[in-house]
């Protein structure tokens, strides 16, 4: 996968996290981040920001690496 396109998702997923986060505790934050990815994201972008997470040039929010396991992998 492309670096630019892997640099995208994960700047989308970290925008979501960041817009979720204000006012929440930590797992509905996590929670809503989840759902979000799992409802509108194509299975191709989760498992883009999945081999994103994996890779260290990548900096994820911290939200959005705790949501990870409960993101949809199919």
């Amino acid at each position: 996968m492309s670096d630019d396109r892997l640099k995208y998702v994960v700047d989308m997923a970290n925008q979501i996290a960041l817009n979720l986060l204000h006012g929440k505790e930590q797992q509905q934050c996590v929670t809503e981040i989840s759902h979000h990815i799992n409802r509108f994201w194509a299975p191709s972008m989760r498992a883009q920001l999945a081999e994103a997470a994996d890779n260290d040039n990548y900096q994820l929010e911290a939200m959005v690496i705790l949501a990870l396991k409960e993101i949809k992998n199919d």
